[in-house]
């Protein structure tokens, strides 16, 4: 029985080139690269994973994604005045606003000095002025919601009024694409009694 041997290519330079004029590969400690003919570095073709080792394509990992909350956070001064901080793409949804105030403004009032949190359609459509209290540390949430069926822009305005000081953080939750809730009922019948318990008022 012949014995097969194992060769190793020993000495080959970093670079392999595929070909007279094809592609070639360039190998380091740290990675292994693919370049065209022209030096440029190229896109590996790989088909869909059907296995836990196979490599994911980006058509997979979008499909992934799609569904995903992503947390968006914007510090702000007393003076920022009016801005722009995020863009919100088609069909997705913002399900949470939260303005954090560390500490409190000082000089403000809650009639001159306030933060809106919105988008340019509506300014104030999560957080309005007089909402989130600029005197009093803590942090003020919006239970408003809002479905975007074209894309937009978030936006927030802090009027100063009277503060001379002051920071703060505005942070949105967004699911980039549409999510479905699940109405599983409610509770039909209730009880006045538990063999526990006893009676309950």
């Amino acid at each position: 029985m012949a014995e097969i041997k194992k060769y190793n290519l020993k000495g080959v330079g970093a670079n392999v080139e595929l070909g007279k004029k094809g592609s070639y590969l360039s190998g380091s400690d740290n990675a292994i690269s693919f370049y065209t003919v022209d030096d440029d570095l190229q896109k590996v073709h790989i088909a869909n994973a059907t296995s836990a080792q196979h490599a994911v394509t980006k058509a997979q990992l979008d499909a992934v994604t799609a569904d995903l909350v992503q947390h968006i956070t914007y510090e702000f001064e007393y003076d920022s005045g009016s801005s722009n901080f995020a863009n919100i793409s088609t069909d997705s949804r913002v399900i949470g606003v939260t303005v954090d105030i560390p500490s409190a403004w000082a000089g403000a009032d809650n009639t001159t000095s306030y933060v809106e949190v919105g988008d340019t359609n509506n300014a104030s459509r999560f957080i309005r002025a007089g909402d989130v209290d600029v005197n009093i540390a803590g942090q003020y949430h919006s239970q408003y919601q809002y479905e975007y069926a074209s894309g937009g822009t978030l936006s927030i305005n802090v009027e100063a009024g009277d503060a001379t000081s002051g920071t703060g953080v505005v942070s949105v939750l967004v699911s980039s694409d549409i999510i479905t809730v699940t109405d599983y009922g409610s509770i039909g019948t209730t009880s006045d009694t538990n063999n526990d318990l006893g009676n309950i008022s």
